[in-house]
């Protein structure tokens, strides 16, 4: 076997490796669903404990939720400030739920400084997904469907 052959086979088990579901993303996948559970029967430090681990580990709806736990307060004291940090880094990747979530607590005042612009923009990332909330409230504040520009 020539070595350009034993380079391509390499490069073809490792693709293969890296598009094969891995046993972590199983669990993870069983903790989201045991928290979810969790959360929906009142649960909320339950919920926490499943959702932690998920969001350091950039979960992206796992982080968005515990954005929900510390912005309500359930099942850990109120912090408006962690559910923005948790928020921020979901819609900092591109997550339109986590986008709207920021952007109501932008313009709603959700016990942080109000922030018309960064509300927008946020709200405005957000409605280019097709979020339907978002598409609603931007259509609600007759705001233009358009997407964000700086």
């Amino acid at each position: 076997m020539s070595l350009a052959s034993k380079y391509i086979a390499t490069l073809l088990c490792l693709t293969a490796l890296a598009c094969t579901p891995t046993v972590p993303s199983a669990r993870f996948e069983a903790d989201f669903a045991k928290a979810t559970k969790a959360y929906d029967a009142g649960d909320f430090e339950t919920a926490r404990r499943y959702w932690k681990p998920l969001a350091d580990n950039f979960d992206l709806a796992a982080l968005r939720n515990m954005g929900h736990l510390y912005r309500l307060g359930l099942g850990v004291e109120k912090s408006p400030q962690k559910a923005l940090s948790y928020y921020q880094r979901a819609a900092n990747l591109g997550y339109a739920p986590a986008q709207f979530n920021l952007a109501m607590m932008y313009l709603k005042s959700d016990a942080i400084a109000y922030d018309g612009e960064l509300g927008r923009k946020w709200l405005a990332l957000s409605a280019a997904q097709n979020y339907p909330p978002a598409v609603s409230w931007q259509r609600l504040q007759d705001m233009a469907l358009k997407p964000y520009e700086k």
